[in-house]
């Protein structure tokens, strides 16, 4: 049996060393709403107890252009007004970029309450 001292150091170590999740790997459950499971399917985290980079589920780039020419057909001036300029500006938009079953990157608070979905991670790539 063991001793009293050994069974009180043993309950001191493991009140002060709890074991960490950190970083790991989540499964997309769902997007809509939004659910990643995490360690095998035991905890589940939703907008509840987590946040969802932007990047994965709206991503938005602009663009703006202007370019001036000569039009020719087989190499010749294709008319008398074979000039042109022409300019422009638009918006991109991509919708979720993630979908159930990918694997995302997930990051605890230092509470280990909340976590931060990153990204997506590819495996071998």
């Amino acid at each position: 049996m063991e001793e009293w001292h050994s069974q009180m150091a043993s309950m001191f170590k493991d009140r002060t060393n709890p074991i960490r999740i950190g970083a790991c790997l989540g499964e997309v459950i769902s997007t809509s709403p939004w659910k990643v499971a995490i360690k095998d399917g035991k905890f589940m985290i939703d907008a509840s107890n987590g946040y969802v980079c932007f990047q994965l589920i709206h991503h938005i780039t602009t663009y703006s252009y202007r370019h001036s020419g000569k039009m020719t057909h087989k190499g010749c001036p294709a008319g008398p007004k074979s000039d042109y300029d022409a300019q422009g500006e638009g918006k991109i938009v991509l919708d979720e970029l993630w979908k159930a079953g990918d694997k995302v990157l997930v990051i605890p608070d230092e509470n280990e309450q909340h976590f931060f979905i990153v990204d997506i991670v590819k495996e071998g790539v």
